[in-house]
């Protein structure tokens, strides 16, 4: 055998080695204290949440909910009464609507309000989306622009600009 033969194997059984020891050597972590989610649970509720609780009778199985809400950057997603908050990579998990803080309340209430076309009347509202300025009409009609300044003086007065 060469040596580049040699040097070769040695250094793949030793990397193998090296492998083995970091497998039996690493430790699983249970409760990670540097984790970015935080639970705002009750322990009974996180334990049923992660299907390690009581088992529900099969007449109290509730439809699977999802709404996911996305008001500027805060993203709110709602399934089966718990809320989880993502605002800038720090996750929040909120047991019920109770618990939810009420600046996330407001969000919630403004972008449903929105989704279901409850605007007041003589409203104008402005979506931004992918950097394109969408203004509603109070008759529900939607204009696209796509710089800030397209957009008439007298209505970005009225949206509050």
């Amino acid at each position: 055998m060469k040596p580049a033969e040699w040097f070769f194997g040695i250094s793949l059984v030793l990397a193998g080695l090296i492998y083995l020891f970091l497998l039996l050597v690493r430790r699983k972590e249970k409760g990670n204290p540097n984790s970015v989610v935080q639970y705002s649970l009750p322990k009974d509720d996180l334990n049923s949440a992660s299907g390690r609780g009581d088992k529900r009778d099969s007449k109290n199985i509730k439809a699977n909910i999802l709404e996911v809400f996305d008001y500027n950057g805060i993203k709110i997603m709602h399934e089966n009464g718990i809320y989880t908050v993502n605002t800038g990579g720090e996750i929040e998990v909120y047991g019920s609507w109770e618990t939810l803080p009420s600046r996330y309340q407001r969000m919630v209430k403004e972008m449903d309000h929105r989704a279901t076309g409850e605007k007041k009347a003589g409203k104008y509202y402005m979506e931004i989306l992918n950097g394109v300025y969408y203004v509603i009409f109070p008759d529900g009609k939607k204009h696209k622009y796509k710089h800030f300044e397209e957009i008439p003086e007298k209505i970005r007065k009225n949206l509050g600009y």
